[in-house]
Order: structure tokens, then sequence, then C-alpha cells
């Protein structure tokens, strides 16, 4: 009887304590976020320029249009990169480069940024990719039974050989009729040689296809540091914060001097698409 009384009045004064607390987030100063890519086809390149947003703001973050910026390879030619040429309101903050230029394998690409007299720099290691052989099509049972998305019930299979005397690293991205698509929205596609083996012989795609829906896959190489760079994001991105005793989310480990945050990546592309039929 008298645990059963210790135990009523310890919730007693529990449920007394409780109090609506506002958290103390003070707002820290505005960094800088970099997010570079060059590849070995030309209409991928493109750095992006922002700052970091206050934890209660909304919307966009903060696009820089002022910036100098530039990217130069290890033989030392030089290529710079002007802000939005077409003054596409779509494209606050994002820069292409002035001529033209193609990536070569082999090469590593410095990344060059001033804003308001602060620079920024980031070297990364173009390196090859594999060839996608073929993408095959084929229903997924489970998803014939209870589709995640009404009618989308196809799944693609990946075809290709992963050379396995050196250690290699790689992003993918899933579209559907020309949209980026995931399955959850905190999904990041990344692998290493290791995981993927030597046959790829038929791996399903994350993602599912209607009937008449283009697919298209896209395989970029990744260095090391990519690799670390979005194991890092997956991780934030899946982090479902542990409770109190949880781990504090840091950001994602970048390649970028001087404290901004984001990555200069480069990579090798390729890509093949198929329609389902």
């Amino acid at each position: 009887m008298r645990s059963i009384i210790k135990i009523s009045l310890l919730a007693v004064l529990i449920s007394s304590c409780e109090e609506a607390a506002e958290l103390d987030l003070r707002q820290t100063p505005s960094k800088i976020v970099i997010e570079g890519l060059l590849a070995n086809k030309s209409q991928y390149h493109s750095v992006t320029i922002s700052r970091s947003a206050d934890f209660y703001g909304s919307g966009q973050t903060p696009r820089v249009s002022n910036a100098a910026v530039k990217v130069m390879d290890d033989t030392g030619a030089e290529y710079n990169f002007i802000h939005n040429p077409r003054n596409h309101p779509d494209s606050l903050g994002i820069y292409i480069p002035e001529t033209n230029f193609v990536g070569e394998i082999g090469k590593t690409y410095t990344l060059l940024v001033n804003v308001d007299g602060e620079s920024y720099e980031a070297s990364d290691k173009l390196l090859s990719v594999i060839p996608i052989d073929s993408l095959k099509f084929q229903i997924n049972e489970d998803q014939e039974e209870d589709p995640n998305e009404p009618g989308k019930i196809y799944e693609v299979l990946v075809f290709a050989r992963e050379p396995q005397d050196e250690k290699n690293y790689y992003l993918f991205k899933y579209y559907r009729n020309d949209s980026l698509t995931v399955f959850r929205p905190t999904d990041v596609y990344f692998s290493d040689d290791q995981l993927l083996g030597e046959k790829i012989d038929g791996v399903p795609s994350p993602v599912y296809y209607a009937p008449n829906d283009k697919a298209r896959l896209e395989v970029y190489s990744l260095s090391r540091k990519g690799y670390i760079f979005y194991s890092d994001l997956s991780t934030n991105l899946n982090n479902d914060g542990g409770g109190m005793f949880g781990s504090i989310p840091a950001p994602p480990r970048s390649n970028i001097s001087n404290g901004a945050l984001g990555f200069f990546q480069v990579s090798a592309v390729h890509d093949k698409e198929t329609l389902i039929e």
C-alpha cells in the first residue's frame, strides 16, 4: 500500500512539473552553402550558392547572386562561371560555365568561390563510372497487391559489370518521365562496389512505374569524400532524433574550406532509359 501511495505521489509531482517550454534557439551567424557539380558531360555543370537560414525561417534559403566563381583543373586551365545568364527567376544563385567544356576522367578539379571578400575552395577528382549494359522491367508482386501509388507496379532491373580491381563509389538517380523520383522523401541512393559486387544482374529499382512511363537511371561516380558526404546526408535525413538522449545532427562532412556547407562533386555520369510497355 505504501508503494502504491509513493508511486501515486510521484506521478502527481511529475505531472505538476510539466510546463510548455520554448527552446532558446539563438540565431547563429549565417553560413555560405555551396552545391557544385562538374561532370564528363557539359550540361551537368552548375554551382548553386546560398546562405543558411534561421531555425524558424521558412521558404527558400537566401540565394547569392554576386559571387565570383571559377574552376581550375590540375593542368592550370581555368573556366569562369557566370550567374543566371538567362535571368530566369527559378535560377537565382545558380552559376554555369561561361564557355562549354567537358570534364576529363583522371583530372582533379578545384572550385574557387569569392563572396563579399571571403574565399572558399574545394577539390575533387573525376573518376570513371560503370556503364549500364541494359534496363529491363517487370511487375513487382508486392506493389501489384498494395501499390504505394495507384497504377505504379513496375520495377526497373539494372544490368551492368563493376570492376572489382579498384575501390569505387556511386550515386544513383532514378527519373520518372524526366522528374527525379524517390520512394521516400528522405531516400538517398548510393553504394560502394563491395555492396554491388562484380555482376550487377537485375538489381531492382527502389521506385516504381506505370505503363507508358519513361524510366531513366543516372549513375554518378563518387570519390571517397563524396561517398562520405552522401552517407552523412542520408544519416541526417533519416535521423529520428533519438529522443532526449539522441545525438545532435551535424552537417554532412564537406570538402569546401572556410566553414562553408555543402559539397563540390566531380563525377562521370552514365545514363540509360527505357519505356514501360
